[in-house]
Order: structure tokens, then C-alpha cells, then sequence
């Protein structure tokens, strides 16, 4: 399938997923994370702030603040620009921004990206070779190959969203694992 095909296909169907389900789901991948040596070691983490039938990451950057950790999320001003890294200290620094998704307000302090240890991602689909199908804007491929260090980099997903490949373009960047309900898949 093509990159639309499967984005129309997997959006429609997550859309689908009865919200009591998806907690229970949300739930799993929440004590997945949260118990990974993976988040234990990471100090800073940059994390998507889901939206509509996303992964929910609100129980999670709340989790993490009350740790100590450093929460970091994106804001985008422009295409041009793409994805900027804000800290933020709680929920009430974040209002509505492009497409309606929650971002930092202004007076948030921007991060350089390389003091992050861990990054959290949405998507749509993904593969267990690192294949990732986003929502087709390319904002985080731009964002992953702008880094200077490596940077463990993470999923989110239902079990459904993960296929046995997805295609890959030049310009798209591996991630090196996805947490679902089900299981914590590593990059072979």
C-alpha cells in the first residue's frame, strides 16, 4: 500500500475505537513506558501532546513532571521553521496552536535539542525495522534529521497501527522502537 492508502485506512479505523477501549489500551502503553529503562534513564524527553485518537501522552508528561524529569514538546510556527522544542513545567503553558493541537505559549523557554534523552512520536503506522508513516507533513523527518546527537527515539502506538512493513522514502528517518499495548518493539 501507499502512504495515503495507509494513512486513510489506519486514521479511519483509530477514529473507530470505542474511547473505554482506548484508556484501557492508553493505560498499558503508560506502564510500558513508564517502567522501561529506557524512560528511567532519560532525564529531558521530548513528547508529542496527543490529539483526538492519538496515544494519549497527557498521563505520561504529567507523570513525568511529578518525577523531576524535563518535558519538552514541540510547537510549530511555520512550515518553514518546523518543529521548534519548548520546556514546559504543566499543562496550563500549553493553548491551542496549528491544527488545533496543544503547544507551548510564549513565555515557555525554547530547548536546544540536543539535551534531549529521549523523544516520544506520534505516527500513523510503522514497521519493525524502524518504518514510520506520519501524518504526511514530513515535520518530523526534517526535525530527526536536523539532530547532532542520537537521540533514542520512540513511538507510541496501538497494536493495529504496527504492519509488517511500511514504505520509506530518502528523506524519512528510522525510528528505534514503538510501544504498543501489547509490547515494547526495538528496531532489528
Amino acid at each position: 500500500m501507499e502512504k495515503k492508502e495507509i494513512r486513510k485506512k489506519i486514521l479511519e479505523y483509530r477514529e473507530t475505537i470505542d474511547i473505554d477501549q482506548r484508556k484501557i489500551w492508553d493505560e498499558e502503553i503508560f506502564k510500558s513506558l513508564i517502567n522501561s529503562d529506557l524512560y528511567k534513564r532519560s532525564n529531558t524527553i521530548f513528547a508529542f501532546v496527543s490529539f483526538k485518537s492519538e496515544v494519549d501522552t497527557h498521563k505520561i508528561i504529567n507523570h513525568a513532571l511529578s518525577n523531576g524529569k524535563t518535558i519538552c514538546v514541540p510547537k510549530i510556527n511555520s512550515k518553514q521553521e518546523g518543529i521548534k522544542i519548548y520546556k514546559i513545567d504543566n499543562f496550563d503553558q500549553l493553548k491551542k496552536g496549528y491544527f488545533g493541537i496543544l503547544e507551548p505559549v510564549e513565555s515557555c523557554e525554547e530547548v536546544d535539542r540536543d539535551t534531549l534523552d529521549l523523544i516520544l512520536m506520534p505516527g500513523v503506522a510503522f514497521d519493525r525495522h524502524g518504518g514510520r508513516v506520519g501524518y504526511g507533513a514530513g515535520f518530523y523527518d526534517r526535525f530527526l534529521s536536523s539532530m547532532n546527537k542520537e537521540v533514542y527515539k520512540v513511538a507510541l502506538a496501538y497494536d493495529f497501527q504496527v504492519m509488517d512493513t511500511v514504505p520509506m522514502d530518502q528523506y524519512d528517518v528510522r525510528i528505534d522502537g514503538v510501544i504498543t499495548e501489547r509490547e515494547i518493539i526495538q528496531r532489528d
